[in-house]
């Protein structure tokens, strides 16, 4: 091969990887023609993050949540699992009367990836009942657990007209495996305008590391000027770039 061939090649295998690694971290941008696209972050110039807790309403953790979230006048977004939902639905009005959104994470927090259409779309639609007796409105926003999705799963809840949410930070990912101070600074080093943070109020495992962390990484947050609103606030935003003129 000649050296003018090789370049070319190394070129196109360039571009290629560069495609499949774009494909994988989906930013959305107002006005992006996919519907159903999983969405971990958000294009924005705003000093604004979305934080966002899994797995719950659990008596263990929920109510702690909620009274840390209070103390620095923060809201979450919480993807609650439906049969949590309808064992502890005082925990979700608790959440409704703070402020905070509430989110499908599906009706029993299994693997939908595994799953046919029939189950993937039962899951998703007890999930989102479970949530419409209690909180008496009907859920926009769907996250799968273990963020495990693929394309029927993508399909299944633009159907039921849920926008398909994931993240680009993960508390968990830090606090399990490093100490707090250590966790939460790497945390905060990953956090830019638009980011999607996950954590956890329910389990297993245990939650107690990430409560340890919370009220640091919120002031950490605070500190850099970020202020935290629920994934839907932060999915409306448009950059300036975008408004009408």
């Amino acid at each position: 091969m000649s050296k003018g061939a090789l370049r070319i090649a190394l070129v196109v295998v360039a571009a290629l990887v560069s495609a499949g690694l774009a494909a994988s971290a989906v930013v959305f941008r107002p006005g992006a023609p996919s519907k159903d696209a999983a969405v971990r972050e958000v294009r924005t110039s705003a000093r604004v993050v979305a934080l966002s807790f899994d797995d719950g309403p659990d008596p263990r953790w929920t109510p702690a949540t909620l009274a840390v979230l209070a103390r620095y006048g923060a809201h979450a977004t919480f993807f609650v699992v439906g049969r949590h939902v309808v064992e502890y639905p005082e925990l979700v009005r608790e959440e409704l009367a703070a402020g905070d959104e509430l989110g499908n994470h599906t009706y029993s927090h299994v693997r939908l990836d595994r799953l046919s259409r029939d189950l993937v779309r039962s899951e998703v639609e007890q999930g989102a009942s479970a949530i419409e007796v209690v909180g008496r409105r009907t859920p926009a926003l769907f996250r799968p657990p273990l963020g495990k999705t693929a394309g029927t799963v993508a399909r299944v809840v633009g159907a039921e007209h849920e926008r398909l949410i994931l993240w680009s930070a993960a508390v968990e990912h830090y606090v399990d495996h490093h100490s707090s101070r250590v966790a939460v600074r790497a945390l905060l080093a990953r956090v830019h305008p638009g980011s999607i943070i996950l954590a956890h109020d329910g389990g297993p495992p245990d939650r107690d590391r990430t409560l340890a962390a919370l009220p640091a990484i919120l002031e950490g947050l605070r500190a850099r000027g970020y202020r935290l609103v629920t994934v839907s606030t932060l999915l409306g935003l448009v950059p300036p770039q975008h408004r009408p003129r």
